[in-house]
């Protein structure tokens, strides 16, 4: 997968070279829920599940971009943004139940090929690609709420910082957006899902157990513009 997505990228790169095109720089700003984030056996036993819309995180990018000439056809796009990656969970056992979240911040290196399809000044772009992802700083565990018997026992929140000792982690996206050309440049609404390969691990004392594999999709609004 890895290398059909490394061919098809520098095969795109190269039939743009040849051709007239348009080059861009832009900003992106997204919101994200974890869909199909796993928990791992390693940290988080059978009482564990993924809360859906407990956690949801967000970030932002800088971008650049080369297109055909009109700003339609093949693209090719890198990104480099920040995200807050956040994952609502909770836990229950008999009449006790816990909820909670996981979070932790990383650099996102994207890069993306897209088709835009034109018609008058819209434009739709499914786009694919890959990605590599650097953690940064810890990973904060929060409690938030326990229950036992139904009844409330406290909403105060607990935080353990726990050691991250992945360095780097990569993954596949996938998309689309939907744009409108405005004089030189592109405002588009666009919606993807990330999924990392390797799980995000932290440190136990000896070496790194796995906590969690994370998958997202995100809602994201950028404006391009072309030169």
């Amino acid at each position: 997968m890895k290398k059909f997505l490394a061919l098809a990228i520098a095969f795109c790169a190269s039939s743009l070279l040849s051709a007239q095109v348009n080059f861009g720089i832009g900003a992106r700003g997204y919101i994200g829920i974890p869909a199909g984030t796993t928990l791992h056996d390693d940290m988080f036993n059978s009482n564990y599940d993924v809360a859906l819309f407990e956690g949801v995180g967000f970030g932002f990018s800088a971008s650049a971009m080369i297109i055909q000439e009109g700003m339609k056809g093949l693209g090719v796009g890198l990104e480099l943004g920040y995200a807050h990656n956040e994952v609502g969970w909770e836990y229950s056992r008999v009449k006790y139940n816990m909820k909670g979240k996981l979070s932790y911040s990383s650099f996102d290196i994207p890069l993306l090929v897209s088709y835009t399809f034109a018609k008058g000044n819209f434009r739709v772009a499914p786009q694919i690609g890959a990605y590599a992802s650097i953690p940064i700083g810890d990973l904060s565990f929060d409690v938030e709420r326990v229950e036992s018997d139904d009844k409330l026992i406290s909403e105060k929140t607990s935080n353990t910082d726990l050691d991250i000792t992945s360095k780097f982690l990569f993954g596949g996206i996938g998309g689309v957006s939907i744009g409108y050309k405005v004089g030189n440049g592109l405002v588009n609404f666009d919606t993807r899902f990330m999924a990392d390969f390797p799980a995000l691990k932290i440190d136990n004392g000896k070496s790194g157990i796995s906590v969690m594999t994370r998958r997202k999709l995100t809602f994201g609004l950028s404006y391009t513009h072309f030169f």
